[in-house]
């Protein structure tokens, strides 16, 4: 058997691969945080017992040149940013297993 025969079982899974990654939109990397938070102005009711928090308030957290950048975001904002954040985390597993299936065809025609 051929070595192109071997592998064609592995091009068939990338192209799999390949066919998923068309499906993904804008890829954003960072995270979205939903806070409550204390104002700590006396007689507030986020000074109460039981306390009454202000919010939500949605942030997006991300790395820019090794340090961490804060936004405050409208909930509108935070719903489509998780959503392209979600999509980095899909095209990040899509692609180890891209990586994944090429070591398995080195092994493959290294045997």
């Amino acid at each position: 058997m051929s070595r192109e025969t071997d592998l064609e079982e592995h091009r068939g899974r990338i192209r799999a691969c390949k066919e998923e990654l068309q499906d993904i939109d804008f890829v954003l990397r960072g995270t979205i945080l939903k806070r409550y938070m204390a104002c700590g102005r006396k007689g507030c009711r986020c000074m109460g017992d039981p306390p009454v928090l202000h919010g939500p308030y949605y942030n997006w957290t991300r790395k820019v040149d090794g340090k961490t950048v804060t936004v405050r975001l409208s909930e509108e904002e935070a719903t489509i940013l998780q959503e392209w954040i979600d999509n980095a985390r899909k095209y990040d597993e899509v692609v180890s297993r891209m990586v994944r299936i090429t070591l398995e065809a080195v092994e493959k025609i290294r045997s």
